[in-house]
């Protein structure tokens, strides 16, 4: 984590981009609640991608796999039957290229029924005006009573992704090893805004772990402390704060980390880390 940390500065210095990323973001937000897919076509890339990895408790369209492309983005959006959208955020955090915002969409299905209150997490990466990516992460099986929300796989991936959390803040290499998947993939997204090699995509236990064991020798101090959080088939999500120490100072970040299970393994682990706030903020 020192390679991603120790400049911490350096945020401070792009606020003109942080800005541009804030504006795009919440228009994008707004056009999308508004369903007004034609004016939201002018805010996303040509080549813009989306996934929502909590999606594959559904059949059908955007079951969780990526889609490719503003124009199939939309199309696979009006397959979703929505006659009313609002999301009420809770929490936004704007860093670099990325904006992460959490709190709840409602989702209207009919006209005059009530909408579907679910928690929710939506994350854009903002290039050159325009949203490159969009990546979502829903509790959909208790809010639309698709089951008691823990049958089998979710009451696994509960156990796997807490021990597999409690390993990871507290430098555990060795039970980390246990429970990863050999071909896990990693990545801290918002650390991007270091500049590389900072935020790159990790695949494949040895490289990662590596890569850990050299992190943990820069960061004491190192947990999280969860806010709240919920499981939903193969995916955790926690909100909360990261802290740690490093040469710099000691840090209190907003943050949400979100683990992948599947048979019983972390297969994939996502970090969004805001950190534009400063030691002792």
């Amino acid at each position: 984590m020192r390679s991603l940390l120790f400049l911490i500065c350096l945020l401070f210095s792009g606020t003109a981009w942080a800005q541009s990323t804030q504006e795009v973001s919440l228009r994008y937000l707004e056009l999308d609640a508004a369903l007004d897919y034609e004016a939201l076509r002018g805010v996303m890339a040509d080549d813009m991608t989306f996934q929502d990895p909590t999606g594959n408790v559904f059949d059908g369209q955007a079951a969780g796999i990526l889609v490719e492309g503003a124009d199939q983005i939309i199309q696979t959006q009006r397959s979703w039957g929505l006659v009313g959208v609002e999301f009420e955020p809770v929490h936004s955090f704007y860093v670099g290229q990325y904006a992460v915002h959490r709190g709840t969409y409602v989702a209207q299905f009919s006209a005059g029924a009530p909408g579907v209150r679910i928690p929710f997490i939506t994350v854009h990466r903002v290039q050159n005006g325009k949203v490159s990516e969009r990546r979502d992460f829903g509790e959909y099986i208790q809010s639309f009573g698709l089951g008691d929300g823990f049958d089998e796989a979710t009451t696994w991936t509960e156990v796997i992704a807490d021990q597999y959390l409690d390993a990871y803040t507290s430098a555990d290499v060795s039970t980390q090893q246990v429970l990863m998947a050999d071909e896990v993939i990693f990545q801290d997204v918002t650390a991007k805004v270091f500049g590389p090699p900072s935020g790159q995509l990790f695949e494949g236990k040895e490289a990662l772990l590596a890569r850990r064991t050299q992190i943990y020798e820069g960061v004491s101090d190192f947990s999280f402390d969860v806010e709240n959080s919920f499981y939903a088939n193969h995916h955790a999500v926690y909100v909360g704060r990261v802290n740690y120490t490093v040469s710099s100072g000691s840090y209190r970040q907003p943050a949400i980390f979100v683990i992948e299970v599947k048979d019983q393994q972390v297969t994939r682990h996502w970090d969004f880390v805001d950190y534009t706030v400063g030691a002792g903020d």
